[in-house]
C-alpha cells in the first residue's frame, strides 16, 4: 500500500495556495467588510486608538511628522493611552498596528488598504484628531 498520493495531494494543494499567491489575495479580499469604510471605523474609534492610528500613519510615512506628532501626544496625554506603569492600552496598541476594527472576526487593518486608500485614512485620522477627538 502506498501513502504517496495521500501525502502528495495535500502538499500540492498547500503549495498552490501559498506559492501561487491565492491565499494572501483571498485574505486581502475578505479583510475589509464591504459595509464599513476605514473612515467610518476611524470615526468610531476611541481616542486612544486614534492616537495609535496617528502613530501608525507617522511611522509609515502617511502623515506629516511635524503636524501629526503634537496631535498624537495630546491624545496620548488626554486618554492615558501610554500609562506610566507601561501596562499599555489595548486600543492604542491596536491603532499602532493599524487594526481598524478589533474584535471583529477578520480584524481589518490599514495594511489591507492600497497606498492611496491608506493615505486617505491617515488624512482622515489626522483631521479627526485636529478637531479635538
Amino acid at each position: 500500500m502506498s501513502y504517496r498520493p495521500v501525502i502528495t495531494l495535500p502538499a500540492m494543494t498547500l503549495g498552490i495556495l501559498f506559492g501561487g499567491g491565492m491565499l494572501p489575495a483571498m485574505a486581502r479580499d475578505m479583510a475589509m467588510p464591504p459595509s464599513a469604510t476605514p473612515q467610518a471605523m476611524i470615526d468610531a474609534a476611541p481616542g486612544a486608538r486614534l492616537a495609535g492610528y496617528l502613530n501608525f500613519c507617522i511611522e509609515n510615512g502617511q502623515a506629516d511628522h511635524a503636524g501629526a506628532t503634537p496631535l498624537m501626544n495630546t491624545l496620548i496625554r488626554n486618554t492615558g493611552a501610554v500609562p506610566p506603569d507601561e501596562h499599555g492600552n489595548m486600543d492604542y496598541a491596536y491603532g499602532t498596528v493599524g487594526v481598524l476594527q478589533p474584535g471583529s472576526g477578520n480584524m481589518p487593518r490599514m495594511t489591507d488598504l492600497d497606498i492611496p486608500a491608506r493615505h486617505d485614512a491617515c488624512t482622515h485620522a489626522v483631521k479627526k484628531a485636529g478637531m479635538g477627538a
